[in-house]
């Protein structure tokens, strides 16, 4: 048989998005981040104590639908039946210097766009810096609170 690589999976993956099929196209952002392919996962790790999820290098739609998973998974999780406790949340986008083309997605315009627009989630610019934002405690914990999140989640089930 054939063994898709990252080209395919990205393909793939946008086809999904680009139609709103966003269950589909986040079944396959979780294939291939399970897979080696380093261009397709998100680098999650910490700065000053807060969590750091890096999408540098990922595509528009890989990036968009591994960010909704893990921001699910964050406000879901808890331990011992405990509610989750929130804090900010830095999102790196980079500033799009490698974008090779002006009609090239730029993940610091996009990436928020679609956390407003589609999961109707504040996003917070960083001054200075426009290949950052932070989603703040505060606006996780407004969402949860939401119907927003709640049918942001049903566009995954």
């Amino acid at each position: 048989g054939v063994i898709p690589d990252d080209v395919a999976y990205r393909a793939i993956i946008k086809a999904c998005f680009d139609s709103k099929r966003y269950l589909e196209a986040l079944q396959l952002a979780r294939e291939a981040a399970g897979l080696s392919f380093k261009a397709l996962r998100i680098n999650m790790s910490t700065e000053n104590g807060l969590p750091m999820w890096d999408l540098h290098d990922l595509s528009e739609a890989v990036a968009c639908m591994l960010l909704a998973d893990a921001l699910l998974s964050s406000v879901e999780s808890s331990e011992g039946g405990k509610p989750p406790r929130y804090q900010d949340i830095l999102v790196i986008t980079g500033k799009g210097l490698r974008t090779f083309r002006s009609t090239d997605p730029v993940l610091r315009e996009k990436v928020p766009a679609f956390l407003n627009d589609i999961a109707r989630l504040q996003t917070t610019a960083i001054k200075g810096n426009e290949g950052r934002f932070i989603i703040t405690a505060a606006s996780l914990q407004e969402w949860v609170a939401s119907r927003a999140c709640k049918k942001f989640k049903g566009l995954f089930q």
